[in-house]
Parts: structure tokens; C-alpha cells; sequence
């Protein structure tokens, strides 16, 4: 009988994660590193009247990270550490969610070191929330907390909100040793799971889209990651 390490270890899995997790065991996983689908709040289009902006246009995404919080909570080990990609409106909302699960929240930011060119200020960074478990222990380090590595070049992108290898792999070595479990529940073209198979831990990838699970597995496959 196919057991969940025969589907999910060291496999990416196509599917919604929130529907996958209760396949998996609990407290197992020693680190996430995800960049999930945060997106801005809801704006009205095609409407001659004009709708004031308010704090429930987020109702939505709210609702969804609870959920995904919940069995995050059960699968993440008393020990485990988390890295989720944010921006500075999706931060409070995934900080509130996330605040009675872990012992730490901080945020990290990682600056890209160039803008791209357009009107008003624009943006140069990403937040990564940095969320540590009651167990986790601290790890001695003079690293400061803005991580500065350029962005994919957009050409050289398999998805649009890829991160670099040299970022993944600088969290995956800091919080994680070799043959430890790294999921990446929102997994898209593969970074996280094809550092950790390279840096000699386990992983499990789940992505919703069935292409980019395509595009991670012809990754794992690579000898190195490009």
C-alpha cells in the first residue's frame, strides 16, 4: 500500500494544498520556505459609482490563510521555521494569522538592489516573514536582517514571482541541515524544492497549477539548477 512518503517525498504534487494536507503526518516538517498568492485588496472595476476602499477587501485572503495556518500548525515540527514571501499589505494580515503559532514573527527584507522604472516610488524590496516554533532553537549569527540579491531577470524567469537561488538556498542553510524536510506548499517553477535536493535535504513541493509542476520536475531532474 502506497504509504504519504511513496506520493509526497521528494516529489512535487500538483494539487491545492489546503486539500493535500490532511494526506500528510503530523509535526514532521522542519522548515517551509513559500511564496504564496498574496495579491492586493479587491479594487471595484466598471462601475459608474465610486466605492471607498476598506479593510474587508481582504476578507478573502483572510479567510484562505486561516485555514492554510491551521494545517500548517499540525504538519510544521515544535522545532520548525518558517519563511513566507509577503509585500507590506499582504505582511499584517499573514502576521495576524500567523502570530498565535509561533513564539518569533520578524520580518526580513529582501532588497532586490535595483527598481524597475515607472512613476512615484518604486518598489526595491520583498518581506519575508521569519517565524520561529516555541522549540526552534536561536541560531548564533552576526547576519543582519536586509538580504540583498538581485531578482530573476524577468527574461530568465519560468514564473513570474521567482526567487533566486542564492536567496532560497542563504534561509534553506540557515534554518536546516542535511536530511532535514523542506516544503514549499506553494512550490510554482521549483526553486525551493531543486535547492534542497541539491543541498542534500528532503522536500515536498505542492502546486496547484499543473504546468509549473511540469516545469519543477523537469528542474529536480537538471543536474543544476540554472
Amino acid at each position: 500500500m502506497n504509504t504519504w512518503r511513496d506520493k509526497y517525498l521528494n516529489k512535487i504534487v500538483c494539487g491545492d494544498c489546503l486539500e493535500l494536507m490532511p494526506e500528510l503526518p503530523d509535526k514532521f516538517i522542519d522548515l517551509v520556505i513559500t511564496d504564496p498568492p498574496y495579491f492586493l485588496p479587491a479594487r471595484h472595476y466598471g462601475a459608474r459609482k465610486l466605492f471607498a476602499r476598506t479593510l474587508s477587501d481582504i476578507s478573502i485572503l483572510d479567510f484562505y490563510f486561516k485555514h492554510f495556518a491551521v494545517g500548517l500548525d499540525r504538519l510544521l515540527k515544535p522545532t520548525g521555521t518558517l519563511y513566507m514571501f509577503c509585500d507590506g499589505q499582504s505582511y499584517p494580515v499573514f502576521y495576524a494569522i500567523l502570530y498565535s503559532y509561533f513564539k518569533s514573527l520578524r520580518p526580513l527584507v529582501w532588497d532586490k538592489l535595483t527598481s524597475i522604472n515607472g512613476y512615484g516610488w518604486r518598489h526595491q524590496y520583498e518581506l519575508i516573514i521569519f517565524a520561529e516554533r516555541d522549540e526552534t532553537k536561536p541560531i548564533p549569527t552576526g547576519d543582519g536582517d536586509i538580504l540583498k540579491y538581485r531578482a530573476v531577470k524577468v527574461d530568465d524567469r519560468e514564473h513570474p514571482a521567482e526567487k533566486p537561488k542564492d536567496l532560497i538556498t542563504a534561509l534553506m542553510l540557515k534554518s536546516s541541515k542535511p536530511g532535514d524536510i523542506v516544503a514549499d506548499f506553494y512550490c510554482g517553477a521549483g526553486v525551493v524544492t531543486k535547492v534542497a535536493k541539491l543541498n542534500n535535504r528532503n522536500f515536498i513541493g505542492i502546486d496547484i497549477d499543473h504546468d509549473y509542476c511540469e516545469i519543477a520536475r523537469k528542474r529536480l531532474a537538471q543536474e543544476v539548477l540554472l
